[in-house]
């Protein structure tokens, strides 16, 4: 005599690890989408692409839930686009894998999506800001992302960006945005004008901008040199002196004057295979224990003290 069992049946076998590791046969009205699934966006035409495949060949990759505080029903850990494309196939149920709720954890969803780049910049960005305000450190997060801790930074500067900036990220990389990001936050007018006038940026672009502004920024005021030099300064022509301090400066990433030494100190740093300079008069956009780090790739990041390694400090 065949065993008639229920959906609860089957999902409390599974909890009770009486499971042989195949999947169980759920009903998809007994699946709840998470309310905290970092991806927002289905397009209709990939589900509809998605659903016209299962109903040839059917859901070939279990769906992942777990139980839900509801008796009987599930929440979806991965999954939710087969979800949501077997919904359009009417299929009646799905084949899932129910995890231990001890085991459930927010990046899982994180992870996937970003392994099938699925993810767009804004809900990246989302989650990273989520997880933040948890208590989490950027370090942290890119740990359990498998992500390099600039990758965490500059989404995490998504939402202190203007509005126009933001709205860059659906046409260009994260990493372009970024670099006109710290751009705009030197020169905020220029930056605003200039990207208004082009609907997208490649890195290299991007780079050359901020190149262009930093370029164009006065540089700070040097310290009061020693009397001698004083005395010199005071017999030189105004207009010499007018003209060097509207000479603009060569780097974002030049110190002040060093008092006594008639030069600038360059700090010579490395993280990981990068090499760049560190912005001295700089205020690192990111947690305490960074710094901004000038690389000589063009781009200019905000990166933990821990991952920087001194090669050199030159005066100028």
């Amino acid at each position: 005599m065949a065993l008639d069992l229920s959906f609860k049946d089957l999902a409390d076998v599974a909890a009770d690890g009486m499971s042989d590791g195949r999947p169980l046969k759920v009903a998809l009205g007994l699946i709840d989408e998470d309310p905290d699934q970092p991806r927002r966006e289905f397009p209709e035409d990939e589900l509809q692409q998605l659903a016209a495949s299962i109903r040839i060949d059917g859901i070939l990759q279990p769906i992942v839930v777990r139980h839900s505080d509801q008796a009987g029903r599930f929440i979806i850990v991965m999954g939710a686009r087969r979800y949501r494309a077997a919904k359009i196939a009417d299929l009646p149920e799905a084949p899932v894998f129910v995890q231990d709720g001890a085991d459930a954890s927010p990046y899982a969803q994180m992870v996937e999506n970003i392994q099938r780049d699925d993810l767009k910049p804004s809900e990246i960005a989302r989650f990273i800001t989520a997880r933040l305000e948890a208590g989490e450190k950027q370090t942290e997060i890119a740990r359990r992302l498998g992500k390099p801790r600039d990758w965490v930074s500059r989404y995490a500067a998504v939402p202190k960006m203007p509005s126009f900036l933001q709205d860059k990220l659906a046409a260009s990389s994260i990493r372009a945005v970024y670099e006109l990001y710290q751009a705009w936050r030197k020169e905020p007018s220029d930056v605003e004008q200039a990207v208004n006038e082009r609907g997208a940026f490649t890195d290299a672009q991007a780079r050359e901008l901020a190149s262009a502004v930093r370029s164009h920024v006065a540089p700070a005021a040097a310290p009061d040199r020693a009397v001698g030099d004083g005395a010199k300064d005071a017999r030189a022509p105004e207009k010499d002196r007018a003209s060097a301090r509207e000479k603009p400066s060569s780097s974002s990433a030049t110190a002040p004057t060093l008092p006594g030494t008639g030069g600038t100190a360059i700090v010579r740093v490395r993280a990981g295979k990068r090499v760049g300079q560190l912005v001295l008069d700089a205020i690192a956009d990111a947690e305490q224990g960074s710094a901004r780090v000038a690389f000589d790739d063009g781009s200019s990041e905000d990166v933990s003290v821990r991952e920087l390694r001194i090669d050199a400090v030159l005066i100028g």
